[in-house]
């Protein structure tokens, strides 16, 4: 809807834990210690360290299960961006997830800081 800004500052999340992941009909929230969240109502992949896909958002009914538990009590390492299309996260276990804006309404949202892209 609104693009990921160029300038996006995402250290914030540096060093922050993933401690739950909730599953939602039409959304998908990253809860991370000590004080953030990531809202996704859009597109996002997960991959494994050696960048094979592990895991993807797809339209209901899944077949599969999600994966989206292997990164409980992981620590993001790094963030990175590209706009105005996708942010990614890079947990410490190599694993990576990059979130999409894919959508012409709200794709995800960051806390804090009232980021809606």
């Amino acid at each position: 809807m609104y693009g990921v800004p160029e300038n996006l500052d995402l250290q914030f999340l540096h060093g922050a834990d993933v401690i739950q992941v909730c599953l939602g009909l039409y959304q998908v929230q990253f809860i991370f210690h000590p004080d953030a969240n990531i809202s996704v109502e859009g597109e996002w992949i997960l991959y494994a360290a050696d960048g094979s896909e592990l895991d993807r958002s797809r339209p209901s009914p899944r077949q599969e299960a999600f994966q989206l538990h292997r990164l409980l009590g992981q620590r993001v390492e790094k963030t990175t961006l590209s706009s105005p299309s996708w942010i990614a996260l890079r947990f410490e276990s190599g694993e990576s997830l990059r979130i999409f804006d894919s959508s012409e309404y709200e794709s995800f949202s960051i806390q804090p800081g009232n980021i809606v892209i």
